[in-house]
């Protein structure tokens, strides 16, 4: 099994480095393709971090380079991908340019679901009691259906919430082991003021 270079891009927050990435890839079967992520900490090269991330292979998709930059995109089009602004450092496959379109598409799809959940999420209950009780509801970007607020428990840590449709459990608190729809809700945050 062969691992072919894809790109590697560095990651700087206030114009200082704090990781490398790489990104290595090989087929797996006909019908998947693995991408090997790897990031360095550029303070401690021994703080590496690592993932291996499946896709399945589309139909009729015969260039491979088309495909990768894709995938870079999708990687790209969620906050919580890097530590930092990418730039890009080097790849046989694509150039900077490549690099920096893909980035700026992948920052296109999180305005987008932002905005497409910003305005799904005006009218739903839970989002707009969380505004009322000053929870700070705000979209995440990986979804036009997902949410997160403070926790009403007053630590550092988030609700999630899901606006998906009026069920029952609209929120959940994995800290805390709490979830339920506005109602439960409600209780939690009126016991947390007594």
């Amino acid at each position: 099994m062969e691992h072919k270079h894809f790109v590697t891009f560095e990651q700087e927050i206030m114009s200082f480095p704090c990781y490398e990435t790489e990104l290595t890839y090989w087929y797996n079967s006909k019908e998947e393709l693995v991408v090997f992520r790897t990031d360095r900490n550029a303070i401690d090269k021994s703080v590496v971090n690592e993932e291996f991330i499946v896709y399945p292979l589309i139909a009729g998709h015969t260039n491979e380079t088309n495909m990768l930059k894709e995938i870079l995109t999708g990687i790209f089009s969620y906050s919580d991908s890097c530590y930092g602004w990418p730039y890009f450092i080097k790849s046989e496959l694509i150039t900077a340019d490549e690099f920096n379109e893909a980035r700026n598409q992948g920052l296109e799809i999180i305005k987008e679901n932002k905005n497409k959940a910003k305005e799904k999420g005006k009218d739903h209950p839970v989002i707009r009691y969380c505004l009322e009780k000053k929870l700070q509801p705000e979209p995440e970007d990986h979804s036009p259906d997902s949410w997160k607020a403070n926790c009403p428990s007053g630590r550092q840590h988030h609700i999630m919430i899901s606006i998906s449709s009026p069920s029952s459990h609209n929120w959940g608190c994995g800290y805390c082991k709490k979830k339920g729809g506005l109602e439960e809700l409600k209780q939690w945050v009126e016991t947390k003021k007594s």
